[in-house]
């Protein structure tokens, strides 16, 4: 021990050394992109004010959206995705990265666990519209088989409409244009809230990475009025088109075809 005192260097080698089998266990956070995004959705102060901003703003909009009329026979609906819009999922996601595991790892106890919790801003929006009288509809890919653990978690929340008729889940496939067309039966929907674009319009299910960006411009003017949509760097379409929604890839793979995507959008910043 008096060795190592008085060579410090070689006291912190040995711990090096000693944490060295560890390091093939879990991965570094320089090794997996994902965690660094992560790390900033689940601690930052600036996530949490993007988020206070937008629900204020779409409690704004949602006042001057009220004034107009829905066509007759209908009746004015909100429709809103779950995950990374009104539930904060990060603990799962730090969680499952920091073990060296991806998707759909840990999820399915997450979701029967129920204890999600709103983001910043969500709940005043929510009760906002709960007064005015104004349905929501969750359309969300959580599995139907944990329906009952996603209205508790709602519930628990205090958040209006957490039923099993204003709940939809994926049961068979991950499309949501087929769930908002059964709101749309009885109702036109006012707004939509979303971090994936393909919670918005079915334009947008696994669009190319070119398309999707095309169709965002076509749609402008709806962004902050009846589109809104929340930040989400961990996972998304966004990733999913890059890929060309292809699973499995390895390493190696993956790394490839980050370098292309990113070598073709350096060219626009050539100088």
């Amino acid at each position: 021990m008096k060795i190592l005192l008085r060579f410090p260097l070689i006291a912190c080698l040995l711990v090096l050394v000693s944490f060295r089998a560890s390091e093939t266990e879990k991965p570094s956070i320089r090794k997996d992109n994902r965690l660094l995004a992560t790390a900033w959705y689940a601690m930052s102060a600036e996530k949490q004010a993007c988020y206070l901003q937008t629900y204020r703003l779409a409690g704004q909009q949602l006042e001057t959206m009220k004034k107009q009329k829905p066509k007759p026979g209908k009746s004015w609906a909100i429709v809103t995705d779950l995950d990374e819009t009104l539930l904060d999922n990060s603990a799962w996601s730090v969680k499952v990265l920091l073990e060296g595991k991806d998707y759909p790892d840990f999820w399915n106890d997450w979701e029967k666990a129920g204890k999600a919790p709103a983001f910043p801003g969500a709940l005043d929006f929510y009760k906002t519209v709960s007064q005015l009288k104004i349905p929501v509809y969750y359309i969300s890919n959580r599995n139907a088989k944990n329906l009952d653990a996603t209205i508790s978690n709602l519930k628990n929340l205090g958040l209006p409409n957490a039923d099993s008729s204003h709940i939809l889940l994926k049961n068979k496939t991950s499309n949501k244009i087929e769930r908002r067309d059964q709101v749309l039966k009885n109702h036109e929907i006012l707004m939509l809230l979303g971090d994936n674009l393909a919670d918005f319009d079915g334009v947008w299910e696994e669009a190319k990475s070119e398309n999707r960006s095309k169709s965002v411009a076509d749609n402008a003017t709806k962004w902050g009025n009846r589109f809104i949509i929340f930040p989400n760097p961990m996972y998304g379409g966004w990733r999913d088109a890059l890929f060309s929604y292809k699973r499995g890839m390895t390493e190696a793979q993956q790394d490839s075809v980050w370098t292309l995507h990113l070598g073709e959008f350096l060219k626009a910043a050539e100088f």
